[in-house]
């Protein structure tokens, strides 16, 4: 399989309730439940959901109920609430840790909390989360990752045994790791604290391998996978450390490596010459809305570029790429007959224009914007004819859309893999702001030592913020994950200063956003040593190409992005229905295919339908303001 999977990820439901959603009551004498429910506008489904130890009560005169503190109250569907004796000499604190819950949490769903301390008498509403049966494989990547120490996400119906075994560990070894679960059994949505036996290590991980992954059935036996897969049990279990505990299960997903057939040919450049065969004329659609008057758009994000530009001088750019690819493809004997269609951005007008005429495509670039673009590809899904979305990452899905960007998911993977081969010992730091909290725990999941920054002020990023989590001692990785320009802006300076301190930081992210090159000083972000991935190498100064010469020959300036795009889009196009007798069968490429600013590497989507461009560039700022691209294919086929 070419789409390398790191991790999983899990966004749990948050406790969304304030202070003032629910408040005390105590049951007057001879009261029941449905007066009860009746005084405070509440359904009883949600008053006994709200008090979950009233089943227990014969009596409840007098009993301490939580209720709603305005009418029309609805419970989070995706919160349950239990019951829980306080123990002597407990805290709010060592309850809100054992259930990974704030203090303020346990307080909002018991009010009676806020006007006076924890008794050991009380009996406690324990908000826990409900998990979605999708969520029920979140800890695969977890079990099967090379990490020594993890966090483990509790599943419904799991038991400190049945963790225990999975990861070779005995009951007491588990609770030594997590105080407090020694006395009570664990919930679902808990997290508990995994270190697996040093004997794990015994198994070194294969060098230079891939992996396919596949989902265990009642058919699969370690044998014969190794026969199937041409693995050995050796191999399986240094790349799947769950097995020597758990053995083989039926869902189990294993990762098979493929050492000898795949060695990372998505990162290895492919090209096309002495291998074009197919030198028919080739029948291509071009769709751009070319007559709109100057309309600002705001909702293309594409590296934040598209935002207040003005989509008229984009599809021109645009365009001016495409007829440079065409002059490009003629020199090569490649002959085109391109149709050009105006969309005036108008869907309405695009189904006007779709005819039975389309069929004859063998594929169709554009329109540039979800509306058309959906239309068009939902009428010759039918016919397969692929569709290729230049500008955008489409919202929907089709088994013939073509998506050329990249996803912001296969950005963060990529740098995640990155640091996950290079990392040796460095102190790895993240900071992230509210909208990028996902991200954190796709980092978290990968790297359980990882330090977290949190804000004492949520509105302004104190310098004491982060110098905690820095090590004088050490290599510091500072993993910066943000979309406000505030706080990238207050951290680069931040790390800056502690580097004219003496403390050795290199800063990464997952999103290059804008405000890079605009609000940050470059001198900074090159001693930092800035790490990045890209969608393209616009970033490196421009190829001293005869394609970029002949443009700005006859337009008097370099050709921008939009320019470039367009003729890459159109390039890689030609080329694959020159090398292939369809766009489909040209993705069996092993290898990327690169031109002059961007590069592309089409897989079947795995869980979706369509195809995903996820080849990315990976840059770093070195001396002197000069950021370097770095080679892909020599670290991740690094042996460690």
């Amino acid at each position: 399989m070419k789409r390398f999977i790191l991790s999983s990820i899990l966004v749990l439901a948050f406790v969304n309730l304030s202070a003032q959603d629910l408040k005390s009551y105590a049951a007057e004498q001879g009261e029941n439940l449905q007066e009860i429910a009746s005084k405070f506008q509440v359904d009883l489904l949600t008053l006994r959901k709200l008090n979950p130890s009233i089943s227990d009560l014969k009596d409840i005169s007098g009993h301490l109920f939580v209720v709603p503190a305005q009418p029309n109250f609805s419970l989070n569907s995706t919160v349950k609430l239990i019951s829980y004796d306080v123990s002597p000499k407990e805290t709010l604190y060592s309850i809100s840790k054992t259930y990974n819950l704030k203090v303020k949490d346990l307080k909002t769903y018991n009010p009676f909390l806020f006007e006076r301390g924890l008794d050991y008498n009380d009996i406690l509403r324990i908000p826990v989360y409900e998990l979605k049966d999708k969520d029920l494989d979140i800890n695969q990547s977890i079990k099967n990752s090379e990490f020594s120490s993890l966090m483990h996400l509790v599943l419904p119906h799991e038991t400190k045994y049945g963790i225990s075994k999975k990861y070779g560990l005995s009951v007491e070894q588990l609770e030594a790791l997590n105080p407090g679960i020694d006395e009570k059994e664990i919930q679902p949505g808990q997290f508990v604290k995994i270190k697996r036996p040093v004997e794990i290590k015994s198994f070194p991980r294969p060098r230079d391998e891939n992996y396919v992954y596949l989902e265990v059935d009642r058919e699969n036996s370690i044998q014969s996978i190794s026969e199937n897969y041409d693995v050995t049990e050796y191999d399986l279990l240094a790349s799947n450390p769950s097995l020597k505990f758990e053995g083989m299960s039926e869902g189990l997903i294993l990762k098979i490596p493929q050492i000898d057939e795949a060695e990372f040919f998505k990162y290895q450049k492919f090209t096309f010459e002495d291998k074009l065969k197919y030198f028919d004329t080739k029948s291509i659609a071009v769709m751009l809305p070319l007559n709109l008057e100057r309309t600002k758009i705001d909702s293309i994000d594409f590296g934040s570029l598209l935002k207040n530009s003005n989509l008229l001088r984009i599809s021109l750019d645009f365009y001016e790429g495409i007829q440079m690819a065409i002059d490009s493809a003629s020199a090569r004997g490649i002959s085109v007959n391109m149709d050009v269609y105006d969309t005036r951005n108008d869907p309405s007008h695009v189904s006007q224009l779709l005819t039975e005429d389309f069929k004859k495509y063998q594929a169709v670039v554009g329109p540039l914007l979800d509306p058309s673009l959906k239309k068009v590809t939902n009428f010759l899904s039918r016919d397969n004819v692929p569709v290729i979305s230049p500008l955008v990452n489409p919202k929907f899905e089709f088994n013939n859309l073509f998506s050329t960007l990249p996803k912001d998911e296969a950005m963060q993977e990529l740098l995640i893999t990155y640091i996950q081969k290079s990392w040796s010992d460095e102190n790895m730091v993240i900071l992230t702001d509210s909208i990028s909290k996902p991200i954190q725990r796709k980092y978290t999941y990968t790297f359980p030592d990882l330090k977290v920054v949190n804000q004492e002020d949520s509105q302004y990023l104190q310098k004491m913020d982060i110098q905690p989590h820095l090590d004088l001692l050490k290599t510091n990785w500072f993993i910066l994950e943000t979309e406000n320009i505030g706080i990238a802006e207050a951290t680069v300076s931040f790390l800056k200063s502690y580097s004219r301190k003496g403390y050795d930081i290199r800063l990464f992210t997952s999103k290059r956003n804008s405000f890079y090159d605009d609000e940050i000083s470059n001198y900074y972000l090159s001693d930092l040593q800035f790490t990045f991935p890209s969608i393209s190498k616009s970033h490196l100064a421009s190829a001293d190409s005869q394609t970029s010469n002949a443009y700005y020959i006859k337009h008097g300036a370099s050709a921008n992005r939009y320019v470039m795009r367009g003729y890459d889009v159109m390039m890689d196009l030609l080329l694959r229905l020159t090398y292939a007798k369809t766009l489909q069968s040209s993705t069996e490429i092993q290898g990327y295919t690169e031109h002059l600013e961007n590069k592309f590497n089409y897989t079947k989507n795995e869980f979706s339908l369509g195809y995903e461009n996820d080849a990315i560039y990976l840059f770093q700022y070195g001396k002197d303001l000069n950021i370097e691209a770095i080679d892909l294919s020599k670290f991740l086929r690094a042996g460690e």
